[in-house]
Protein backbone atom coordinates (compact mmCIF):
# COMPACT_ATOMS: atom_id res chain seq x y z
CA UNK A 1 0.00 0.00 0.00
CA UNK A 2 1.33 3.60 -0.78
CA UNK A 3 0.95 6.09 0.79
CA UNK A 4 -0.76 9.70 -0.58
CA UNK A 5 1.87 11.77 -1.78
CA UNK A 6 2.02 15.21 0.37
CA UNK A 7 2.26 18.86 -1.08
CA UNK A 8 5.21 20.53 -1.58
CA UNK A 9 6.35 22.08 2.37
CA UNK A 10 3.64 20.20 3.69
CA UNK A 11 4.64 19.57 7.93
CA UNK A 12 5.46 16.79 8.99
CA UNK A 13 2.68 15.27 11.61
CA UNK A 14 4.45 15.25 14.48
CA UNK A 15 5.48 18.88 13.88
CA UNK A 16 1.85 19.76 12.61
CA UNK A 17 0.70 18.59 15.64
CA UNK A 18 3.13 20.65 17.93
CA UNK A 19 2.30 24.00 15.78
CA UNK A 20 -1.54 23.92 15.83
CA UNK A 21 -2.07 24.99 19.05
CA UNK A 22 0.70 28.01 18.99
CA UNK A 23 -1.02 30.79 17.17
CA UNK A 24 3.32 32.20 16.94
CA UNK A 25 6.03 30.08 16.53
CA UNK A 26 9.55 29.14 15.31
CA UNK A 27 11.62 26.25 15.47
CA UNK A 28 14.73 24.83 13.45
CA UNK A 29 13.83 21.94 10.85
CA UNK A 30 16.62 19.66 9.25
CA UNK A 31 15.61 19.33 5.79
CA UNK A 32 17.41 18.10 2.18
CA UNK A 33 19.50 21.12 1.89
CA UNK A 34 20.33 22.03 5.30
CA UNK A 35 18.26 23.41 8.18
CA UNK A 36 15.42 25.53 8.17
CA UNK A 37 13.49 27.71 10.14
CA UNK A 38 9.40 26.91 10.47
CA UNK A 39 7.65 30.09 11.13
CA UNK A 40 3.96 29.87 11.83
CA UNK A 41 1.89 33.53 12.21
CA UNK A 42 -1.69 34.56 11.36
CA UNK A 43 -2.09 34.93 7.87
CA UNK A 44 -2.15 38.93 8.11
CA UNK A 45 1.34 38.91 9.39
CA UNK A 46 2.47 36.72 6.50
CA UNK A 47 1.00 38.92 3.93
CA UNK A 48 2.58 41.89 6.08
CA UNK A 49 6.44 39.92 5.53
CA UNK A 50 6.14 39.86 1.48
CA UNK A 51 7.86 41.67 -1.01
CA UNK A 52 11.18 43.08 -0.05
CA UNK A 53 11.56 43.62 3.83
CA UNK A 54 15.15 43.84 5.76
CA UNK A 55 15.54 40.60 7.65
CA UNK A 56 17.77 40.83 10.48
CA UNK A 57 18.78 37.41 12.18
CA UNK A 58 20.65 37.18 15.32
CA UNK A 59 22.03 34.30 17.41
CA UNK A 60 22.33 34.20 21.24
CA UNK A 61 24.05 32.66 23.61
CA UNK A 62 22.86 32.24 27.69
CA UNK A 63 24.77 31.29 30.72
CA UNK A 64 22.16 30.13 32.57
CA UNK A 65 23.09 28.00 35.43
CA UNK A 66 20.41 25.19 34.84
CA UNK A 67 21.78 25.08 31.22
CA UNK A 68 23.38 26.94 28.44
CA UNK A 69 20.74 28.27 26.09
CA UNK A 70 20.77 29.30 22.83
CA UNK A 71 18.49 32.23 21.30
CA UNK A 72 18.30 32.17 17.27
CA UNK A 73 15.88 35.99 17.02
CA UNK A 74 14.18 36.39 13.77
CA UNK A 75 13.26 40.22 12.98
CA UNK A 76 11.30 41.20 10.24
CA UNK A 77 10.61 44.83 9.28
CA UNK A 78 7.78 44.62 7.56
CA UNK A 79 6.28 47.70 9.56
CA UNK A 80 9.32 49.27 10.92
CA UNK A 81 7.76 50.61 14.41
CA UNK A 82 6.16 47.08 15.43
CA UNK A 83 8.37 44.87 13.78
CA UNK A 84 7.21 40.62 13.46
CA UNK A 85 9.85 39.26 15.83
CA UNK A 86 10.12 35.10 16.49
CA UNK A 87 12.46 33.31 18.76
CA UNK A 88 13.52 29.94 18.79
CA UNK A 89 15.64 28.02 21.43
CA UNK A 90 18.59 25.44 20.61
CA UNK A 91 19.12 22.77 23.48
CA UNK A 92 23.07 22.04 22.67
CA UNK A 93 23.03 18.75 24.69
CA UNK A 94 19.71 17.67 22.41
CA UNK A 95 21.59 15.42 19.01
CA UNK A 96 19.18 16.64 16.82
CA UNK A 97 18.65 20.33 17.97
CA UNK A 98 22.83 20.48 17.82
CA UNK A 99 23.19 19.14 14.76
CA UNK A 100 20.47 21.56 13.17
CA UNK A 101 22.48 24.39 14.60
CA UNK A 102 25.88 23.22 14.15
CA UNK A 103 24.59 22.99 10.25
CA UNK A 104 23.64 26.78 9.90
CA UNK A 105 27.77 26.93 9.99
CA UNK A 106 27.92 24.84 6.93
CA UNK A 107 25.07 27.03 5.29
CA UNK A 108 25.62 30.00 2.90
CA UNK A 109 21.41 30.70 3.20
CA UNK A 110 18.97 30.14 5.66
CA UNK A 111 15.15 29.07 3.86
CA UNK A 112 12.29 30.21 6.00
CA UNK A 113 8.96 28.82 5.56
CA UNK A 114 6.08 30.40 6.54
CA UNK A 115 2.78 28.98 7.77
CA UNK A 116 -0.22 30.21 8.80
CA UNK A 117 -3.30 29.17 11.40
CA UNK A 118 -4.43 26.14 9.03
CA UNK A 119 -0.84 25.45 8.95
CA UNK A 120 -0.84 26.03 5.43
CA UNK A 121 2.64 27.23 3.55
CA UNK A 122 1.92 30.50 2.48
CA UNK A 123 5.65 32.18 2.05
CA UNK A 124 9.52 30.71 1.69
CA UNK A 125 12.12 33.65 2.66
CA UNK A 126 15.77 32.97 2.55
CA UNK A 127 18.59 35.02 3.97
CA UNK A 128 22.24 35.13 4.06
CA UNK A 129 23.94 33.55 6.71
CA UNK A 130 27.18 35.53 6.63
CA UNK A 131 29.19 34.37 9.97
CA UNK A 132 29.37 30.46 10.08
CA UNK A 133 32.28 31.42 12.57
CA UNK A 134 30.30 33.20 14.98
CA UNK A 135 27.74 29.88 15.05
CA UNK A 136 30.48 27.50 15.60
CA UNK A 137 31.79 30.26 18.35
CA UNK A 138 28.64 30.07 19.98
CA UNK A 139 28.25 26.58 19.35
CA UNK A 140 31.54 25.73 20.96
CA UNK A 141 30.97 28.02 24.40
CA UNK A 142 27.28 26.19 24.55
CA UNK A 143 29.36 22.95 25.10
CA UNK A 144 31.88 24.05 27.10
CA UNK A 145 28.86 25.64 29.36
CA UNK A 146 26.93 22.42 28.85
CA UNK A 147 30.24 20.26 30.36
CA UNK A 148 30.60 22.40 33.47
CA UNK A 149 26.57 21.85 34.45
CA UNK A 150 26.31 19.16 36.82
CA UNK A 151 24.04 16.43 35.41
CA UNK A 152 21.83 16.72 38.19
CA UNK A 153 21.59 20.41 37.64
CA UNK A 154 20.89 20.21 33.75
CA UNK A 155 17.78 21.41 33.21
CA UNK A 156 16.79 23.07 29.80
CA UNK A 157 13.10 24.07 30.07
CA UNK A 158 13.79 25.94 33.60
CA UNK A 159 16.90 28.14 31.61
CA UNK A 160 14.91 28.42 28.21
CA UNK A 161 11.64 29.92 30.69
CA UNK A 162 14.35 32.23 32.26
CA UNK A 163 15.50 33.54 28.97
CA UNK A 164 12.07 33.85 28.21
CA UNK A 165 10.97 36.36 30.83
CA UNK A 166 14.37 37.92 30.68
CA UNK A 167 14.30 38.99 27.09
CA UNK A 168 10.61 39.44 26.16
CA UNK A 169 9.90 39.70 22.57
Amino acid sequence: MSRPEQPPNALPPGLAAFLKDHPYACLTQAAERGTGLVLQAPGHDIESARGRVPIHLRHELYHHPAAPVIRPLVTIYDQPIRPLAFETFINVEDPRQHDDFAALALQSELAMLFYDEQLQHRLTKVVALRDPANILAILHVANQLLAATPAAQFDFNLAKVAVMRAMQL
